[in-house]
């Protein structure tokens, strides 16, 4: 990383003004000059954990965020602008990315929080789909916890919609995101991702109490090495994967670490040599009579985990024994 890599002069800014070494107001001259538009600061390669895409754009603003909080309220417009993006890049589950983005963009809205000065006021807030206005709310100076608006999905369209938020009788905009939920069978995979899965089955019918062996495959399609690489696997309902057969698969190194989450198992890897391939077979026990579908598997990167890519398992089915 270079000298002129924002986030590098975002993390020199907090020493140097922590230290009060004369030199900080330079370096953050400096880095307001790589601040977007729209509020967001990012850097040119990667953080120290290595992230890149939005998680790095999170972690660098959030840094900045934190040096600008320490130069004695010299930057409020370029601050007010930064901690905007921030929440508006908060995710309806309260992250912000991955873990790194999430800690470090919690504690810069923390600080920014202690160092408010803003006297609260009532207000009115509005949400317009394409231009229709579709519910408002409105709140009082004092009020405290979360000011909610909820079931807007019955006004959206199939579709590409056009949601606005409005505030009026108020000077001062309350922070706000929203939260969106859907289901699918498959989601669409990023062509930004650099890890490619691809999943199959050993057969599409079985009895209870036989195994069904299940291959997956992740492959590095870049001609460099990928950073903590890891695999969401879906579990056909009615099947179990077998303690023994994972406890294994890590102490023969076929995998770094594993955990089970739910009807899932996530699998990590340190990392993947340029145009590595793995491979994993877990052979899943039949338990409960019934046809079946899998949740879709993923592969990303655990940094850049806006970016995955996904594989679907086609139905199968469980017989009872003969």
């Amino acid at each position: 990383m270079n000298k002129k890599d924002p986030y590098l002069l975002a993390m020199m800014a907090n020493t140097l003004y922590r230290t009060k070494d004369s030199r900080a107001d330079n370096v953050m001259d400096a880095l307001l000059k790589t601040q977007k538009s729209d509020g967001s600061v990012t850097g040119t390669t990667h953080s120290i954990t290595h992230s890149t895409g939005n998680s790095l754009i999170i972690e660098t603003t959030s840094i900045a965020i934190m040096a600008m909080l320490k130069s004695g309220g010299k930057h409020t417009a370029e601050l007010n602008k930064a901690v905007q993006y921030l929440v508006k890049s908060r995710s309806g589950y309260g992250t912000f990315g991955n873990t790194q983005g999430t800690v470090l963009a919690l504690k810069a809205l923390t600080e920014y929080a202690k160092n408010s000065k803003k006297t609260a006021e009532d207000g009115t807030i509005e949400i317009y789909s394409d231009g229709k206005k579709i519910a408002e709310k409105s709140y009082k100076a004092g009020d405290q916890g979360t000011i909610e608006i909820s079931d807007l999905g019955k006004h959206f369209k199939e579709g590409k919609n056009n949601i606005q938020v409005k505030y009026s009788g108020t000077k001062n905009p309350l922070p706000y995101s929203i939260a969106v939920d859907y289901s699918t069978t498959l989601p669409p995979s990023s062509p930004e991702c650099n890890v490619e899965i691809k999943t199959k089955l050993a057969g599409k019918t079985c009895y209870v109490g036989e195994t069904l062996r299940l291959s997956t495959t992740l492959k590095n399609n870049t001609s460099s090495g990928l950073p903590s690489t890891m695999a969401i696997i879906g579990i056909p309902a009615g099947f179990t994967a077998q303690p023994w057969q994972l406890k294994e698969l890590q102490e023969k190194k076929v995998i770094d670490y594993y955990e089970v989450l739910g009807n899932s198992i996530a699998v990590y890897y340190r990392g993947m040599a340029a145009n590595d391939v793995k491979e994993i077979n877990l052979d899943l026990k039949a338990e409960i009579p019934g046809e079946y579908e899998a949740p879709a598997s993923s592969a990303y990167l655990y940094y850049t985990n806006e970016y995955k890519c996904w594989a679907g398992l086609d139905k199968v089915t469980i017989k009872k024994p003969i």
